[in-house]
């Protein structure tokens, strides 16, 4: 079963509507909705906070490493390389040290941002910006080499 057809099914077990579990996650309807189509997923913070509400534990949403692999995937997508492995080996040689290792503890590791955060005595905000821009530039990387 799908991730977004789990909230749906254990939302309507719960007798609670779209907007009624959006209100409670200060999310808006539409999100709700698109998580439940499958058009996006939720972070794994958010399904901590769904299976709360919901009653249920976070892995009978979706598990852990599941969450971290999507974030990861998900900007993979459309990339068609391969040799992804060779690839990301020597993309990460051109970064810095510090961006290497939070981007191979997030997704080697599989450790939380809050982990990673307090390992490197920086913000939650800051490791979700170094990964973000890290897989764009890992993105661009790939593309430049595909071409």
């Amino acid at each position: 079963m799908l991730t977004g057809q789990k909230i749906g099914d254990l939302r309507t077990k719960a007798g609670l509507t779209q907007e009624q579990l959006a209100d409670k996650l200060y999310v808006t309807r539409a999100m709700v909705s698109k998580w439940e189509r499958d058009i996006c997923q939720p972070d794994y913070g958010m399904v901590e906070k769904i299976a709360g509400i919901l009653s249920v534990s976070p892995d009978e949403i979706m598990s852990r490493s599941d969450a971290v692999l999507n974030e990861l995937y998900s900007f993979l997508s459309d990339i068609d390389s391969n040799d992804l492995l060779k690839d990301l080996n020597e993309f990460l040689s051109t970064l810095k040290s510090r961006d290497r290792s939070v981007f191979i503890r997030r997704y080697y590791y599989l450790e939380d941002i809050s982990t990673i955060a307090e390992n490197y005595n920086i913000t939650e905000s800051n490791v979700r910006t170094v990964l973000m821009r890290t897989r764009k530039k890992f993105k661009k990387y790939l593309k430049g080499m595909i071409s």
